[in-house]
């Protein structure tokens, strides 16, 4: 629920084969598009969605090519510039003409990307905002989980042979920093699409695409970006660490850096009123 609004789920076509799911919410004059991490999926949001007055925003909540209920074809374009391109394809779609982006790890740089990509261009939107929450915004060594899926041999086997709610729970206890928000519901929101056909594909696919050398070169553009950015992070995150958020926050000139103390990857699961709060003063400042 969106301020009292319901969650509506929809599907928008990519191309003729690939179709990107998305929910819906609110009739305000603001567009929010709100993009999650890796293994993650639209659901990530839903702590945090209902705290959006209706009257105020329209909140478009996306599945990335490959999670949640959108498409997983076996063509490996799963690169942050695919989603990148899916994104702006969207946007279009949509007929927004001015856009405020909400991504979260992966999602961020998905949302970082596509800054770029329109920096100068003669777009048919405008990203008016960007909130960056834990952002995968420089080349880091992947968690051991992650390396293991680069494989072709262990890779399939990681996720043929783990039981997907062991998977699940194991990475929710590093994703949060307080034991008690891996909660038996949260836990059933993640297995949900955690499996089924073409997810172990698709997340194969993705950490292959995560090329750090593309990141290294993309990252010194980032001090380029003239766009409005909240940056917000939990401080024992131990995912993508608080250094990272720190060099970012230094990087794009102008930004704002809100960090939640006892809060690790996820803010806006974990501490929800805390995060709406402060990109609620964001978008509320001139």
């Amino acid at each position: 629920m969106t301020g009292n609004t319901p969650l509506e789920s929809r599907f928008f076509d990519y191309t003729g084969d690939i179709r990107i799911h998305y929910q819906a919410s609110g009739h305000g004059p603001v567009p929010l598009v709100f993009l999650h991490g890796f293994a993650s999926s639209h659901t990530t949001w839903h702590d945090m969605a209902g705290l959006f007055p209706s009257d105020r925003f329209t909140l478009f909540l996306l599945d990335m090519k490959g999670f949640g209920l959108s498409a997983k074809p076996r063509d490996g374009a799963y690169s942050v510039e695919d989603q990148a391109a899916i994104l702006k394809a969207f946007i279009r779609k949509q007929g927004l003409r001015s856009v405020i982006l909400i991504g979260h790890s992966l999602g961020g740089a998905v949302t970082l990307r596509l800054c770029l990509q329109t920096r100068g261009e003669d777009a048919s939107f405008t990203i008016q905002k960007i909130i960056l929450i834990d952002c995968a915004a420089y080349p880091q060594k992947l968690p051991k989980f992650f390396r293991r899926l680069r494989s072709p041999l262990i890779g399939p086997l990681v996720l043929r042979l783990i039981p997907v709610r062991k998977m699940v729970r194991t990475t929710l206890d590093k994703v949060f920093f307080d034991p008690s928000a891996v909660t038996p519901e949260r836990i059933e929101r993640y297995m949900r699409y955690f499996r089924g056909k073409g997810i172990p594909y698709a997340l194969r696919a993705t950490v292959k695409g995560i090329d750090p050398a593309a990141y290294a070169r993309i990252s010194e553009s980032y001090s380029e970006l003239s766009v409005p950015t909240l940056i917000i992070w939990g401080k024992e995150d131990r995912i993508i660490r608080l250094k990272n958020g720190l060099s970012l926050h230094e990087d794009i000139t102008g930004s704002q850096l809100n960090i939640l103390e006892k809060c690790g990857h996820s803010p806006h699961e974990e501490r929800p009123a805390e995060t709406f709060s402060a990109i609620d003063a964001f978008l509320g400042a001139e």
